[in-house]
């Protein structure tokens, strides 16, 4: 589905506008937060991010469900790849509970979501105290 028709679907639903946002897909994992592998739209501010997951496969609907992290919460972020290519990240929280994801810096018809990408980069980058750059450590 069309990232844009899946902002459109979060805002309509909660009457809110979001900050940052840009789609990523949740991998399976036992990290108790997250059940399966739904498509996801991911947005952040300063205190954190949430994770507006949808149901369905082709036709993508969302249904109300979010999962919301404080950045106070995390403990550790681990990136890397799967499959050779497929760029991931987990978040792993202080009660050991983590979520992982994936993410691509281009989707097709939606020019902010590369910049969002590297805004959220940037933001867990500034957490950890870090002066090298997150996107450039996971690779193209």
């Amino acid at each position: 589905m069309n990232i844009d028709k899946m902002i459109i679907q979060i805002e309509e639903a909660t009457k809110t506008h979001l900050n940052h946002p840009f789609k990523i897909g949740i991998l399976p994992n036992d990290g108790n937060i997250i059940l399966g592998f739904p498509e996801a739209i991911l947005d952040f501010d300063d205190l954190g991010f949430k994770i507006y997951t949808f149901d369905g496969l082709i036709k993508l609907t969302y249904i109300g469900d979010f999962y919301e992290i404080n950045y106070s919460d995390i403990s550790e972020i681990e990136l890397g790849k799967y499959n050779f290519k497929e760029k991931y990240m987990k978040v792993i929280l202080k009660d050991e509970r983590f979520v992982a994801f994936n993410y691509s810096l281009k989707r097709n018809k939606y020019p902010y979501h590369a910049i969002n990408v590297d805004r959220f980069f940037n933001k867990i980058e500034s957490l950890s105290g870090t002066s090298n750059n997150v996107v450039d450590k996971v690779g193209d």
